[in-house]
């Protein structure tokens, strides 16, 4: 495993449509100055969005994970980047190159796509490796929308039973698709402005990140299932 995939899974922690955009009743008032510093109001979806894009390669991520990694970004307001406009709650998923997919070189052709709206999509080469921030690196190079209006997590195979007793790891056994993940809830820099300065998505009631765990992981279930 190279530096930077080990940095990723094991230091860095150390150191339904409309309806899924509406808040819980009082969700503003009660997410605190504490938790949120990014100088936009609380927010808590019913549901989150996962487009067909994020499907898309989900099933891309399937087939290659000995190659191929998952970036996690919610938007946490509406958003408007170079290709798109996204509402708040929308979940994506892009692959970003392991060291194997490297090695396969510039020209593969990976099928990756990135969303326009919810439903359309247009190619795009993966993430080329995790020198940088995949999540952020997807905001800034893939999306080019603000990254202060995102949360951030990772998605790859399941962590190794050591691994997985870390609060900022999750093993989630089965899917929709009958298969296991592992999900690094750490960001390098988009979390700390949403869950009290925390670079990883807190397994607590502690700025809603329970919650947000569990949204997370159900659109992950859903975006395992068939893609559009």
């Amino acid at each position: 495993m190279g530096m930077s995939e080990f940095h990723r899974r094991a230091f860095l922690g150390v150191a339904a449509g409309a309806v899924s955009v509406l808040r819980h009743p009082g969700i503003a008032a009660a997410q605190t100055p504490a938790c949120v510093s990014s100088g936009l109001p609380g927010f808590l979806p019913l549901r989150l969005t996962v487009d067909c894009a994020s499907r898309r390669n989900f099933q891309l991520f399937r087939k290659n994970t000995d190659y191929l990694g998952l970036a996690g970004v919610v938007s946490m307001t509406w958003v408007r980047g170079r290709y798109g406009n996204y509402e708040a709650g929308s979940m994506f998923l892009f692959p970003w190159l392991k060291r194997k997919g490297q090695a396969l070189g510039p020209t593969k052709v990976w099928g990756a796509v990135l969303p326009t709206n919810r439903i359309q999509f247009m190619s795009s080469a993966p993430i080329p490796d995790a020198t940088l921030p995949v999540d952020e690196y997807f905001c800034n190079y893939r999306l080019q929308a603000p990254t202060a209006m995102f949360i951030g997590f990772q998605v790859d195979v399941p962590y190794s039973r050591v691994e997985g007793r870390f609060d900022w790891f999750t093993n989630v056994d089965k899917l929709a698709d009958g298969k296991g993940v592992g999900i690094d809830w750490t960001s390098s820099n988009l979390n700390q402005s949403w869950f009290g300065g925390s670079r990883f998505i807190p397994n607590k009631d502690t700025c809603y990140g329970a919650a947000w765990r569990k949204l997370i992981v159900d659109g992950l279930m859903r975006a395992s299932t068939l893609s559009c």
